[in-house]
């Protein structure tokens, strides 16, 4: 699927459509969001976000991250399994999911942080918005946002009157899915209520070993809340829970450059031909269990001079997942149980005057994660030869954070804001090296360190008109240091240094003749001892083909990378040409590079120049929506849309590429007059594109996997109200 292919159909669906549409003066949809903690209009907001509407995830089929990071700027989303989520904006990640370190892009669902890699990726059900906010978000967010922060919000009880929604899906591979919510007044100043989302599908990768299929779904989410609302004070509770049980995630062979592990893509081949991903040959079963759930108690209370939020939640979760690394005949295991408790209390006062608004506040974490993992070359977890290593971590994060916006003149304001952050982290470490590679020092230890560092913003905001926004921005970027995922030896468990950032931005929000919409961002943030994890082969291995199979295997190594640099350009685009057509999309362009870079002891050492891991430099996205009234029957709606993702490096060797992709989906729905009824069908990648959504070396060859192919079905939706 090509460019001009995909802008050849659109521009078709232009012509036709406009045959029933008439020339007017379309006003745009107005979008709010809480990005500065506060409700405000999108275009009034100085920082470079993106935000899907709630309709704009149900068009879309979307579940999970996965949609998510293709239809926004500078994102990108890498699951090497579901228990292991990599999250990178704007060029920056953290690939090491060890129980002592952090992510780089924080995840928010109703303000409540998810710190877990584990734990990042929620179900998307239930959800009134999602808002992307791009660069470090230190000043207003408590914990690390040295890359951006997600916020997940789901919609709130209705307190008026009683609704009901019911949806299903069916769709090729078995596909069976049902959600729905119930939610109204219970009482005088007391309203609830609970939804649920239920998704299960048949694999559509055939393992031709073990004659099963795998890559299924099968996922169940529930939330309940109970909202009071009085005279001056709001009081909101939650309860949630997330269950997944999914098959092996299908790994792919595509290289046999150092054959260290011998001619692996010719014996995928000699099994599965040319059949592609949807043939796997992986020798041992797996799967991916988590278990997810929490509490949360917001509290908010309007003095009249300010108003003061009280943010309380606890959350639990737990992951069991066990991989075939390699897809063919050496059945290598990667076996994970991963438990994390979190209590984090967060309380801001938020004010304003007629020149000034301000944010102040406070924010705790406790963290306590128990992580075990186990590599064989045999499936079986009660070998006592395995390599095998515990990491019990306790983090404590303290941050007092405040923001002031002052109105300097008409249309110009000063936003001055800071972050202090106190993070220490206690881990306990135990390895045992067995008849493997990857550990190589059976020890036992404790580290303790603790990292500060405090957080300055400045910016510049100019409103020469309404609907039109500029803006400058200077920011910093904190990430606190750590401690290495899976230690060789005692001296691999020396604490990691922070990641720090400085953020330049200059952006325009504009709405252009009331039917246009234009968003831009152009920045350049410069990184300091960013965390990189590898896991490759040693010096020798391809230069020299006598080097031992076991000094090529590779070990893992999570180190600080120097510096690194990153700048670009993020266009976002909305036009109404016509009545009932909307048109939008997006382009990025993202340029990074390591500027000081070396991987000891790695065959490829000197990374300076290259660029950073998981940064596509284009990315850009082109949507149609044509809404059609049927005179009183209701109406037809149709939606199509085409995505492009440029490749993209996945390790730091320099064959490990992720290959570009693009992805062509279609809708078309009908809503009875009233908005009682829809019934939709739709389709997910129509042209079965073959397309890589993770990649990873070991012993220097790069293993695959494979994104969903073409998906298709139909949708009901009723709706009571």
């Amino acid at each position: 699927m090509t460019l001009s292919r995909a802008l050849v159909v659109i521009l078709l669906v232009m012509n036709l459509t406009s045959i029933h549409a008439q020339q007017h003066g379309s006003l745009l949809e107005e979008i709010t969001v809480v990005a500065q903690r506060r409700v405000e209009n999108l275009q009034d907001v100085p920082i470079a976000i993106s935000a899907l509407s709630e309709s704009a995830i149900e068009r879309a089929d979307i579940h999970d991250l996965t949609d998510i990071a293709t239809r926004v700027p500078s994102l990108t989303y890498s699951p090497f399994s579901p228990g292991q989520n990599i999250i990178a904006l704007r060029g920056v990640s953290s690939n090491d999911d060890g129980a002592g370190t952090d992510n780089s892009v924080a995840i928010f669902v109703d303000e409540v942080y998810l710190g877990r890699v584990s734990n990042i990726n929620p179900e998307m059900f239930d959800i009134e918005r999602v808002e992307v906010l791009r660069g470090p978000q230190g000043t207003l967010y408590g914990k690390n946002t040295i890359g951006g922060a997600i916020n997940i919000v789901s919609t709130k009880p209705d307190t008026e009157q009683f609704s009901a929604k019911l949806r299903a899906n069916f769709g090729n591979y078995e596909r069976t899915d049902f959600a729905g919510l119930l939610t109204g007044p219970l009482a005088e100043n007391l309203a609830g209520k609970f939804s649920f989302s239920y998704r299960n599908r048949d694999g559509w990768v055939d393992n031709v070993v073990l004659d099963k299929k795998q890559k299924d779904d099968d996922v169940q989410a529930y939330r309940g809340q109970l909202l009071y609302t009085g005279e001056s004070t709001e009081v909101m509770f939650t309860a949630d829970y997330n269950r997944l049980d999914v098959e092996d995630m299908a790994r792919i062979p595509q290289t046999q450059i150092v054959g260290a592990l011998g001619p692996i893509v010719d014996q995928y081949r000699a099994l599965c031909g040319t059949r592609g991903p949807k043939c796997s040959t992986n020798p041992s079963d797996g799967f991916a269990k988590r278990d997810a759930w929490g509490v949360s108690l917001h509290v908010t209370h309007d003095f009249g001079v300010g108003e003061v939020k009280s943010i309380t939640a606890y959350r639990e979760n737990e992951v069991d997942w066990e991989m075939d690394s390699v897809g063919v005949s050496i059945p290598l295991t990667d076996d994970i149980l991963d438990k994390t408790d979190q209590f984090t209390q967060e309380i801001r006062w938020s004010g304003n005057t007629d020149t000034l608004n301000y944010v102040i506040g406070f924010w705790y974490l406790n963290e306590q994660t128990n992580r075990f993992e186990m590599f064989d070359i045999l499936a079986d977890k009660n070998i006592s030869g395995t390599d095998r290593y515990r990491q019990i971590n306790e983090t404590d994060s303290y941050a007092g954070f405040s923001q002031v916006d002052w109105l300097l003149t008409e249309g110009i304001t000063l936003t001055v804001g800071g972050r202090y952050t106190y993070e220490k982290k206690e881990i306990v470490n135990n390895a045992v090296a067995g008849d493997f590679v990857v550990i190589n020092q059976t020890f036992a230890n404790t580290r303790e360190e603790t990292w500060t560092s405090f957080i300055p913003k400045i910016s510049l905001t100019w409103q020469p008109r309404e609907a039109m926004t500029i803006y400058g921005t200077i920011t910093k970027g904190f990430k606190s240091g750590g401690f290495p995922a899976a230690p060789t030896t005692i001296v691999d468990t020396e604490p990691l240094a922070q990641e720090e950032a400085l953020n330049y931005e200059i952006g325009l929000k504009s709405d252009l003749l009331d039917n246009v919409r234009l968003n831009t961002a152009f920045f350049y943030t410069e990184y300091e001892d960013l965390q990189i994890q590898s896991f490759g082969p040693r010096l020798g291995c391809i230069e020299d083909p006598t080097t031992p199979q076991i000094e090529c295997f590779g070990v893992f190594q999570t180190f600080n990378a120097s510096d690194a640099e990153a700048k670009g350009v993020e266009l976002e685009l909305t036009w109404v040409p016509v009545e009932n057509l909307t048109l939008s999309g997006f382009y990025s362009y993202l340029d990074s590079e390591f500027t000081d870079t070396n991987v000891p002891g790695s065959v490829f050492e000197g990374q300076t120049g290259n660029d950073l891991i998981r940064a596509p430099r284009n990315k850009y996205s082109i949507n149609a929506e044509y809404m059609l009234p049927l005179n009183g029957r209701g109406e037809l709606t149709a939606n199509i849309s085409y995505r492009y993702t440029d490749d993209q490096r996945g390790e730091l060797e320099p064959y490990a590429i992720q290959p570009s992709f693009d992805l062509f989906d279609a809708r078309l729905a009908w809503n009875s007059p009233n908005d009682t009824l829809e019934v939709a069908v739709w389709g997910k990648n129509l042209f079965d594109e073959e397309y890589v959504t993770h990649l990873y070396t070991i012993a220097g060859e790069v293993i695959s996997v494979f994104g969903d192919p073409q998906m298709y079905g139909v949708s009901l939706t009723y709706r009571y109200q």
